[in-house]
């Protein structure tokens, strides 16, 4: 259950993005858990719904995370308003954008989810375990993914220091997975293991909501604009 304190209303900043008017599904998610799926697709909800595209959620992890963090920030009267997320990936998107949170490691339920994508968010911590994760995650995705399907590597709460042997060790990794098959990107934009993800998770807001967290807000900022270009 997710722990959080009334406070006031908070309104939101307002990303300023271009979309393609077809709906089209998003999937987040990765083999390893504790990649920090949930708080980059909630983080991604609020960014779209304060840009005019509040996508349709559907949480499909166990721990329901996300769910948690839409009822804080719907308990803290924090605007724009995310719906809750729903448990199943509907027939249709009826145009609208659809963001899927799921833990790749049902099986069963990956097989449903990932031809339905068009754009599959992969985010990595920097450690050789997750790489291999990943990898093992890739063949998953590639046998499964339908044509056209994009895929984005990110590297997700990466040390601070900028010179990080594991950070640049994954970095390359990535690369070496995107360059063996098509439709598949890597980030340049890191996001770095701050407090600020931390409130965002207790307190139901976006980073880019929140005061005195500039570091956070531009590193996040350059992922949204780099996915959202992809939308």
């Amino acid at each position: 259950m997710a722990i959080a304190t009334k406070s006031k209303s908070r309104g939101s900043a307002k990303p300023k993005a271009k979309f393609d008017p077809a709906g089209k599904v998003v999937v987040v998610g990765n083999l390893k858990g504790g990649c920090g799926k949930s708080t980059i697709a909630f983080n991604l909800a609020v960014w779209l719904a304060a840009a005019g595209d509040a996508p349709l959620l559907v949480d499909l992890d166990p721990q329901k995370t996300l769910s948690d963090l839409v009822s804080v920030r719907e308990d803290i009267g924090a605007t724009p308003q995310i719906p809750p997320p729903i448990d199943a990936l509907p027939p249709s998107t009826d145009g609208r954008r659809v963001l899927v949170d799921f833990g790749a490691s049902d099986f069963a339920r990956m097989a449903q989810v990932i031809p339905r994508a068009d754009l599959i968010l992969v985010p990595v911590l920097p450690s050789q375990a997750d790489v291999w994760a990943t990898q093992r995650y890739l063949i998953l995705v590639l046998t499964r993914r339908k044509p056209g399907a994009r895929i984005i590597f990110f590297v997700n709460r990466a040390e601070s220091v900028e010179t990080s042997r594991e950070t640049r060790e994954t970095l390359a990794a990535l690369k070496a997975m995107a360059g063996m098959c098509e439709n598949a990107t890597v980030l340049t934009s890191i996001i770095r293991r701050r407090v600020a993800y931390c409130r965002s998770l207790s307190e139901g807001l976006g980073v880019f909501e929140m005061k005195g967290q500039n570091k956070a807000v531009e590193e996040f900022e350059r992922l949204a604009a780099s996915v959202t270009a992809h939308l």
